[in-house]
C-alpha cells in the first residue's frame, strides 16, 4: 500500500477508507493506493490528525481484509 497526495481543485464529498464517515475533500486528498497506483479511497483530515503511525495502523487492517 502506498499513500497518494493529490491537488484538489474544487470541494468534492468524499467517504474515508477508515472511518467511513463523509467528508469534504479541501486543496489536498490523501490517497490510499496500491502499489500499482490504483486508488482504494480517501482519509479524511480527522484521521490524518490522528498521526502516522495510527494511519499506518488502520490501513494495515484494511489492506488485510483486502486479501481475505
Amino acid at each position: 500500500m502506498k499513500f497518494q497526495i493529490e491537488c484538489n481543485l474544487g470541494k468534492i464529498s468524499k467517504i474515508c477508507l477508515i472511518c467511513e464517515q463523509n467528508f469534504q475533500a479541501d486543496e489536498a486528498r490523501l490517497i490510499v493506493c496500491n502499489d500499482q497506483g490504483k486508488g482504494y479511497g480517501d482519509i479524511c483530515h480527522q484521521c490524518i490528525a490522528k498521526g502516522g503511525d495510527w494511519v499506518q495502523f488502520q490501513v494495515k487492517k484494511f489492506s488485510h481484509q483486502l486479501l481475505t
